[in-house]
């Protein structure tokens, strides 16, 4: 699938979040924070999608149909929480639009934080930086999307100073500023989510899920 760049959308969020990946089990996994307060709401419903990006997405599932399964996503290098929803009194990122959900990440996909320069700058469909999860009431986590993510240095040593941020599926990644354990200066960086696992009434790409459940 090629990686491609496209025009810029910009907005300001407040966050933190851990750059340590590890394989220990859930109760002792590294937990990271995220506080997305200052995200938009994207309303891009998905019968509005062309042909091509449908295919796509269609394509995406495939290649993550396998993380339904914790053990199958550890596997392939989602080692890290988003946050930890096995912490005590776990809660995910939410807000008036909906929830994130916890994020599963792959630092070495994503880069760490000490360095952002030196980070991964390919934006891939078929391997999202990020899996999403939800918590049901049973306990059971459920895959319910993907998130792709690129730090804005290692974007621009790639492509230049001021290069547009990349795309996927059609849609620019949206950037986004804030702290991560590692790094005391905020890190600029761009994002997208996309419920390929899940519907959601704020649209495909919308950063907030009202039907996803913490």
């Amino acid at each position: 699938m090629h990686r491609s760049t496209l025009p810029v959308l910009a907005l300001l969020i407040a966050a933190c979040a851990t750059d340590v990946p590890t394989a220990a089990p859930p109760a002792a996994e590294i937990m990271e924070r995220m506080d997305h307060a200052g995200h938009p709401v994207m309303t891009v419903p998905e019968g509005e999608l062309g042909p091509a990006v449908l295919k796509e997405l269609a394509q995406v599932r495939r290649a993550t149909a396998a993380f339904h399964d914790l053990d199958a996503a550890t596997a392939a290098g989602y080692t890290a929480w988003s946050p930890n929803p096995f912490a005590p009194n776990a809660t995910c990122p939410s807000s008036a639009a909906g929830r994130m959900g916890y994020h599963r990440v792959n630092v070495p996909l994503r880069g760490g934080a000490a360095n952002p320069a030196a980070g991964d700058a390919v934006i891939d469909p078929m391997r999202p930086e990020m899996l999403l999860y939800e918590k049901r009431a049973d306990g059971e986590m459920h895959l319910v999307g993907v998130e792709y993510i690129v730090f804005k240095a290692a974007w621009e040593r790639e492509h230049g100073v001021g290069a547009a941020p990349p795309t996927v599926f059609g849609q620019p990644l949206l950037f986004s500023r804030h702290t991560f354990p590692g790094n005391a200066n905020p890190i600029d960086h761009y994002e997208l989510h996309v419920w390929i696992w899940s519907s959601n009434p704020n649209g495909m790409f919308s950063p907030w899920n009202p039907d996803v459940t913490c």
